[in-house]
């Protein structure tokens, strides 16, 4: 049975009185292809998104996997939206969400420390 993991992280580096955060999309798992991530960008492109908010695109990474990344405006107002979307195209496609979890973690170093929270949605097919 295949599973892929929708994995949206959020990492958090404070410096000094200021807060750098960064929000971010990727996918992952074997069965990953690109029809899937079509599928799931021409859905986030349908989306109507708020002025400022730089629209949700999953590319391929440097890691090998498709990855999109949120600027604040996506963030504040789309953020749900993106999940419902990825979600709904999931299930037309005949994958089931069997369950999300959280993870945090944290990191100090002499350069700063971070906090790392990720959200996985895992997803699952039959045959």
């Amino acid at each position: 049975m295949p599973h892929i993991i929708v994995k949206k992280t959020f990492k958090i580096k404070p410096s000094g009185f200021q807060v750098a955060a960064e929000k971010s999309f990727s996918i992952h798992g074997s069965a990953v292809n690109a029809s899937i991530v079509n599928a799931i960008n021409q859905k986030l492109a349908s989306l109507r998104l708020v002025g400022g908010a730089k629209p949700l695109v999953f590319q391929h990474d440097q890691h090998g996997h498709y990855s999109a990344q949120m600027n604040h405006e996506y963030q504040k107002y789309h953020e749900e939206d993106a999940v419902c979307a990825i979600l709904d195209v999931m299930e037309i496609l005949g994958w089931t969400f069997r369950f999300q979890y959280d993870s945090e973690s944290s990191s100090a170093k002499v350069s700063g420390s971070s906090i790392t929270s990720r959200e996985l949605f895992i997803f699952s097919k039959m045959g």
